[in-house]
């Protein structure tokens, strides 16, 4: 009885061990992040503008949309195929998913960049009627694809668990990089273009730092046959990147509809604002890089005790990190943005207050979407998150002609919450 128990237990030890020390390296790594982010905002803010700043968050929300769909799933995908095929020893297929979710993924990528440098004449000047992107589009081409590559590498070496490599060139080297070049570019004066070529830099020296790591990692399958199931891959992909694209939906069109209907300066304001709201839900992102592939072994191992109470106890650590952050953001939220951003920022303070409140509905229901994601309910997931960012859509296209960045901030806070609530009420 002995002999049979020590195998579970083990295997239940590993995976607590695994936990604590990518929980740990991922909030390390996520709170320096953090920092390199907000430096980034606040030297911007400072030196550019909120007309400026805004005119660089649009061009990185469209590299950000572009990168979602030419990821189509694959890093999650990654995240739930990896650590099953190392589970199993199956090196021949976890070679050849790694193999094809990478060239499936980079020659997409390549694509789009044409497809965003071809027409950055129309997104410029007819979707957000801005001369001043038209000079970013360019350098955002070129970064597709070092950006695309990178992350789903770094999905790879989250199924591996290894946290620190998968994490590295995401969290740290590419914001510090940014901000470095961005500050020795701006010796001869700060330009929106100067952001974007930072940014472009610090893509690329992280693509190739990426590249290392799993040249490194995947060292056993080298001489492995490959086999690729790349029906089944891409078919759970497609319900990862449905998901993903309804992310963007409450992400992302808020400071798209904005640009097109109010100004770049009001899309400067609000994705100041809606950077600094992303501290309520700072533990859930670093929890998030390292938890999904956790839960993919333990499901498939049958360790649903231990799933249980690793979700359980994650999600109360989010929700007690997240409580602090609002009260701070309540009482002192007008002082940072004034005194860290600007005075025109000030004017973000109430769309602040709305969207921490849909943050903190986020953080309360912890995980349930990478939950249901990487236990097979992945479709279930992507309805539920497909439905409520089209309301987002909509209701955005509604109230902020009417109300500018209170009418988005109401209807992203709202459409956020529902996804949670609804997939919480799932899982349960």
């Amino acid at each position: 009885m002995a002999e049979n128990n020590s195998g579970p237990e083990k295997h239940k030890d590993d995976n607590l061990s695994v936990g604590a020390k990518g929980g740990a390296v991922a909030f390390i790594l996520k709170i320096s992040a953090t920092g390199l982010g907000f430096l980034n905002q606040i030297v911007l803010a400072r030196i550019l503008g909120a007309e400026g700043i805004g005119e660089v968050l649009l061009a990185l929300s469209i590299v950000k949309v572009a990168a979602l769909i030419a990821k189509f799933g694959m890093e999650e995908t990654m995240m739930r195929f990896v650590p099953l095929y190392i589970v199993r020893k199956d090196y021949a297929r976890l070679k050849g998913t790694i193999y094809f979710g990478l060239k499936f993924c980079l020659l997409l990528s390549i694509f789009l960049g044409f497809l965003i440098w071809f027409f950055s004449g129309f997104i410029s000047r007819d979707v957000f009627h801005s001369e001043g992107l038209l000079k970013l589009l360019p350098f955002i081409a070129v970064a597709l694809p070092a950006n695309v590559f990178y992350e789903v590498t770094g999905g790879i070496l989250k199924g591996y668990k290894d946290t620190f490599r998968a994490l590295l060139p995401q969290f740290f080297v590419s914001p510090f990089l940014r901000l470095v070049i961005f500050l020795l570019l701006s010796i001869r004066g700060g330009t929106p273009l100067y952001a974007v070529a930072a940014f472009l830099s610090g893509e690329i020296i992280s693509m190739f730092l990426s590249i290392i790591f799993l040249y490194k990692k995947a060292g056993r399958i080298r001489t492995a046959e490959r086999k690729s199931e790349y029906k089944k891959t891409l078919k759970v992909a497609f319900t990862m990147i449905s998901a993903g694209v309804s992310v963007f939906l409450f992400t992302n069109t808020d400071l798209w509809i904005l640009g097109m209907f109010v100004s770049t300066e009001a899309v400067g304001i609000y994705g100041v604002t809606a950077k600094l709201v992303t501290l309520v839900v700072f533990s859930l992102g670093a929890l998030s890089t390292i938890i999904p592939p956790l839960i993919s072994s333990m499901y498939t191992s049958g360790n649903l005790n231990e799933l249980r109470r690793v979700v359980r106890e994650s999600s109360r650590w989010i929700l007690s990190t997240a409580v602090p952050v609002i009260l701070v953001l309540i009482l002192e939220g007008n002082f940072i943005l004034k005194y860290f951003f600007g005075e025109k920022f000030t004017a973000g303070y109430a769309a602040l207050l709305i969207l921490a409140a849909g943050q903190l509905i986020n953080a309360g229901c912890g995980l349930v979407g990478y939950l249901l994601q990487m236990t097979g309910g992945h479709k279930k997931y992507m309805k539920i998150a497909m439905f409520w960012g089209v309301v987002n859509v909509i209701l955005n296209i509604i109230l902020v002609p009417r109300m500018g960045i209170i009418g988005a901030a109401l209807s992203t806070a709202f459409c956020l919450a529902m996804v949670n609530i609804v997939a919480m009420v799932e899982v349960y």
